[in-house]
């Protein structure tokens, strides 16, 4: 596998890893709280998202989802030896569709792509509209702090058991240590969150905030002429590979990522 096809797959397999961290449903916002929830799932999320391993697999950008096509888009940042490149990451009627300007030909982008199911995101609206740290197992004995109206839940634990993408086992590949410190707004809205999760030498960090709930979001796949490349080879691969040891994360985590299926 070349260094570019390579990336190209590492991508979509982070983009899918930190999206399944947070979901949607139909819902409604507050007037008062820019993020306030009232208690109801949002129909439209914004966020900020960060993932870095300390190699190659590094990348910061935006993601939207939206219910009611149970779609996900993404621009993310990838640093390449001197410069960054930017991917566009789109995900519509459970194909992911994937470019970058470095892929592009004289008629226009080239997109990638990927057909696959996961599992549906809606199911997880009520960690977004209220999070509570008692469903949450990696936060038991969480530290709670106030400031103004937010809340911040912070927990650390040794001896985490953790797995790396790609593993196929189900059993534990190795122990390590979780640092978990998760935000809430003055309405118990989800708001923020940072993970470092370090086995060995291993160290995965994760940041995720929220830009914006219920605001409008249009997720439409590239034209099909410009989407006849399979990236599904590509990326069943890598995972086999073992290309992404360095990408570790909580052996449930790995677990939910290993219900998606490509085609």
């Amino acid at each position: 596998m070349s260094r570019r096809t390579a990336l190209l797959a590492s991508i979509a397999a982070l983009t899918v890893a930190a999206t399944s961290v947070v979901a949607v449903s139909p819902g409604a916002a507050s007037t008062r709280d820019p993020l306030g929830l009232g208690g109801r799932a949002p129909s439209t999320l914004a966020l900020k998202l960060s993932v870095t391993t300390g190699g190659l697999l590094s990348t910061s950008g935006e993601v939207w989802l939206d219910a009611a096509t149970d779609s996900f888009s993404a621009k993310l940042e990838v640093p390449l030896v001197t410069s960054s490149t930017e991917f566009d990451v789109r995900a519509v009627h459970k194909v992911i569709y994937l470019t970058s300007p470095n892929l592009a030909n004289a008629s226009g982008p080239v997109w990638y792509t990927l057909g696959a199911t996961w599992p549906v995101l809606a199911d997880y609206a009520h960690f977004l509209a209220r999070p509570n740290a008692s469903i949450l197992r990696l936060l038991a004995n969480a530290r709670v702090t106030r400031h103004g109206g937010s809340t911040t839940y912070e927990s650390t634990r040794a001896g985490v058991s953790l797995g790396r993408i790609g593993n196929s086992r189900s059993t534990p590949t190795s122990s390590g240590k979780l640092e978990v410190r998760l935000t809430t707004g003055p309405q118990g809205e989800f708001t923020g969150l940072w993970a470092s999760l370090t086995s060995g030498a291993a160290t995965t960090v994760v940041s995720i905030s929220v830009a914006s709930y219920n605001r409008p979001v249009s997720i439409t796949a590239p034209p099909r002429s410009r989407a006849t490349s399979p990236a599904g080879p590509l990326l069943r691969q890598l995972l086999s590979s073992g290309a992404l040891g360095s990408f570790v994360l909580p052996t449930s985590w790995v677990r939910f990522l290993g219900r998606a299926k490509l085609s």
